[in-house]
């Protein structure tokens, strides 16, 4: 049971990812006062799930909370930063939850003497309630300017069943785009993975054959990420691997009728493998030189 509140706590704004932060902030005892709601799902979500938040304006919730989450799209960041700086001062924390940015983009409410961080939860969110469960055991991508900044992140962050990881402000545009790489991308070879698989099982690709395709790759799926992890380029099965440039090439004629926007992926990939794995046939196959040749 969370004992009394400790902090309170604005959510600007309610969208997936700042309901989950503001909801397992609540979990931990402290208390989600206020929040920004421009959408009717966002308006909601937050009554639903942060019910004890008024809906307000942004610098309404920054004047009175001691914590503020800015959980708004990327590019809206530097806006919502210096539209809340006036409203805010020492004593106060603000924490960004923006994977492309670093902590300096807070340096507008920094210089009111307000301690700044940038935490990222390497998570995806759909908006549902299971979001706020996903954050026990969630890493952070933590950027700083101050011990005490770092002392207060890993704090916060240990209190939702987190770890924090440090990323230099430098680093964080590579860090954001390897997160995307990893995760977004893998959406996207997933989804055709499976609308590949489902019209292979049955005319028309209908929810059945879904169904059946997500059953199928599943485990698959989840052995094959599970040993990317752990082993790094060594863990590479398939064609494009063992350099069976016969079997690349059927799947790309086969690729392409059946979903032609996955081949040029499909493509892609593979090169990248035999390019990892030294499949020579394979690069010649795709039109590529192998690496060293003559």
């Amino acid at each position: 049971m969370p004992g009394a509140p400790r902090l309170t706590v604005a959510v600007i704004s309610a969208g997936a990812v700042g309901t989950a932060v503001g909801e397992a902030l609540a979990r931990a005892g402290h208390a989600v006062t206020a929040a920004v709601a421009r959408s009717d799902a966002s308006r909601a979500r937050a009554a639903l799930r942060l019910p004890q938040a008024r809906l307000t304006d942004a610098e309404s919730a920054a004047r009175d909370a001691e914590l503020i989450i800015l959980a708004v799209p990327d590019p809206e960041l530097p806006g919502v930063v210096e539209q809340i700086a006036p409203h805010v001062g020492p004593g106060r924390i603000i924490v960004h939850v923006a994977g492309s940015r670093g902590r300096a983009v807070l340096d507008p409410v920094a210089l009111t003497g307000a301690l700044t961080i940038a935490a990222h939860p390497a998570m995806t969110f759909a908006g549902s309630a299971e979001d706020t469960d996903r954050l026990a055991g969630c890493p952070w991508g933590v950027t700083v300017g101050d011990e005490l900044s770092r002392t207060v992140a890993e704090l916060l962050i240990s209190e939702l069943g987190g770890r924090a990881i440090p990323i230099p402000e430098a680093s964080r545009p590579l860090y954001h785009a390897a997160m995307a790489h990893g995760s977004n991308h893998l959406g996207a070879v997933v989804a055709d993975a499976v609308e590949l698989l489902a019209g292979a099982i049955g005319e028309g690709a209908d929810a059945t054959a879904r169904d059946q395709a997500a059953a199928l790759l599943g485990p698959l799926l989840e052995a094959s990420l599970d040993n990317a992890l752990k082993w790094g380029p060594r863990a590479l099965t398939g064609p494009a691997a063992r350099d069976d440039a016969g079997t690349v090439a059927k799947h790309l004629e086969v690729i392409g009728g059946e979903l032609p926007h996955a081949a040029p992926a499909y493509r892609a990939l593979s090169r990248r493998i035999a390019e990892m794995k030294g499949s020579t046939d394979v690069l010649r196959e795709l039109g590529d030189r192998p690496h060293g040749a003559d």
